[in-house]
């Protein structure tokens, strides 16, 4: 069996083990329960999707604010571009490698980035959304110990957290040394061709290239600061719904719920849109603050319906890019 299918049939049980595992959860909690918090808070979801229209926007400011003016697109155009991108990174399991990958094709072939500038964008954007969310996830951990009293979490979440900080910290360090550039002129003493010349020369640009990104300081704060933003948008929309589903509570908790319902669905990226992981997460983290089982399962489920409306038109749009593109080849090969 090839590669691709093999991980596509991964994918498949992944998916089905996940659903198997929401199956599951509705039934522990009482899908009748479920049922009722989602009725009685029907007004939440329209409210939710109204408070994620700026998060779109949000997110495309975030990303352009790294582009260099000289090569920057229209604001929509990079709205547009990172809301694909983030469906992606929603709804299939990529690791939310996927997602920056495709930004990094849809700004060269949409916007006419240059390759290089739009993989380094890619890159940097990565790097800072990654730290960022590290020091977020450390934040609420924190916060998990103080309101619950489980001191026990402290060392943990300090090692962890310290350990994951390094980690991007060496990530930034390899990219600022132009690690690219250095592993193919050590490959190249063992296989020398004009082919893998241009490899080099093309890895040096890259290296240059996400140097410059880095050296706009002013730039990184910017991304930095609207990907906070989009977060505590995010903040705002579970805010709102554990307030429709009745529990009328602070928004530190709230914060505390996004947060870690979003690391837990990052860590098991494998699993596609995260299907079962991020009820069950909401779930065990609901009960450590007090939140009933049905409750945090509806709120998983508002927060479903959300992506729903915004991500799946994404993935289906991006199907129709991909299709024109094979559809503009092939007529050029037929004309040719």
């Amino acid at each position: 069996m090839k590669t691709p299918s093999r991980l596509r049939l991964v994918g498949y049980l992944l998916g089905f083990a996940g659903a198997a595992l929401l199956t599951l959860l509705l039934l522990r909690e009482g899908a009748a329960r479920v049922a009722a918090a989602l009725a009685a808070a029907s007004w939440a979801l329209p409210v939710v999707v109204a408070i994620n229209v700026p998060r779109m926007f949000i997110d495309g400011a975030a990303w352009l604010a790294l582009v260099p003016r000289s090569h920057r697109p229209r604001f929509l155009i990079a709205v547009w571009i990172r809301w694909i991108g983030g469906s992606v990174n929603d709804l299939l399991p990529s690791a939310r490698l996927g997602g920056d990958i495709l930004t990094a094709r849809l700004a060269t072939i949409r916007a006419g980035l240059p390759p290089t500038l739009a993989a380094g964008v890619a890159v940097v954007n990565m790097t800072v959304s990654v730290m960022m969310r590290i020091l977020v996830t450390i934040a609420a951990l924190l916060l998990i110990a103080g309101v619950t009293g489980l001191a026990n979490l402290y060392v943990p979440t300090f090692v962890a957290g310290l350990l994951a900080l390094i980690g991007v910290l060496a990530f930034y360090l390899v990219q600022r040394f132009g690690f690219f550039r250095l592993a193919t002129r050590v490959i190249s003493r063992v296989k020398s061709s004009p082919k893998w010349s241009s490899v080099i020369r093309s890895g040096a640009t890259f290296d240059d290239t996400v140097r410059r990104l880095y050296a706009r300081r002013p730039a990184l704060l910017v991304c930095a600061l609207w990907w906070v933003t989009s977060w505590l948008v995010g903040c705002i929309e579970t805010w709102v719904a554990l307030f429709a589903l009745g529990v009328h509570t602070s928004f530190t908790v709230a914060l505390i719920v996004e947060t870690a319902g979003q690391s837990v669905r990052s860590v098991f990226f494998i699993v596609p849109a995260g299907l079962g992981i991020f009820e069950g997460g909401m779930v065990m983290i609901c009960s450590l603050l007090g939140i009933s089982g049905d409750v945090a399962l509806a709120l998983s489920l508002i927060r479903r319906a959300r992506e729903a409306l915004f991500s799946g038109p994404g993935l289906i749009i991006w199907q129709f890019v991909e299709a024109r593109r094979v559809l503009h080849r092939v007529n050029a090969g037929v004309a040719s």
